[in-house]
């Protein structure tokens, strides 16, 4: 729970409260909490990773099984809409993937969400989506950013819209982490993508 209120506070502190209202964002932390709780309570730390062994197991239920359930329940609590968070071919919703750093002074000093589809921009292309990046302003140009994109496997081909409040030419610092223009949406939304070298 307290990563969940550390991301929350790094949205608020960033000026960022919208990025909380979205359905997308609700099913991430939901994510987190879940995957706190099934870590704690059913010593089960595989998350979003396993593939489905009912077919193999001698139990009613595999773990990747026993998590989608779990998580289909809390998720629809939320009540909210699957336009954009469901996948009507897996008939589970759409994962997400945290890039969250070591604490500095007991403080996350920023995160990454991913969606774990590329699909909302040129179909197949892509395989992710990166919904959003911050850093905490007082740990900004010192390489946390960086640090995140690092983290994410290589062989993902990502795309993001190059944009924020805050930071003007925010392509620039997105050019760095190794992303290039792919085109320009609307006249005014810039997708920039990084494929993998696979």
């Amino acid at each position: 729970m307290e990563i969940v209120e550390q991301i929350k506070q790094i949205c608020i502190e960033t000026d960022n409260e919208w990025f909380l209202t979205h359905e997308f964002t609700k099913v991430a932390l939901c994510d987190l909490q879940l995957k706190e709780k099934l870590e704690k309570e059913e010593n089960i730390i595989i998350f979003n990773n396993c593939e489905c062994t009912c077919s193999t197991e001698t139990t009613n239920e595999c773990i990747r099984c026993f998590v989608e359930t779990e998580r289909e329940y809390e998720i629809d609590k939320l009540n909210l809409s699957k336009h954009n968070i469901y996948d009507y071919d897996t008939y589970c919703y759409i994962k997400s993937k945290w890039i969250i750093p070591d604490k500095i002074e007991g403080k996350i000093p920023g995160f990454i969400l991913l969606k774990c589809t590329g699909d909302d921009v040129d179909g197949s292309l892509f395989t992710h989506h990166l919904e959003f990046a911050c850093v905490r302003s007082e740990y900004r140009k010192k390489g946390i950013l960086k640090n995140m994109m690092n983290q994410i496997p290589k062989e993902w081909n990502i795309w993001l819209e190059a944009s924020s409040k805050e930071i003007e030419n925010v392509e620039n610092i997105w050019e760095k982490c190794g992303f290039r223009y792919h085109k320009t949406i609307n006249g005014v939304h810039l997708i920039y993508k990084k494929l993998s070298a696979f």
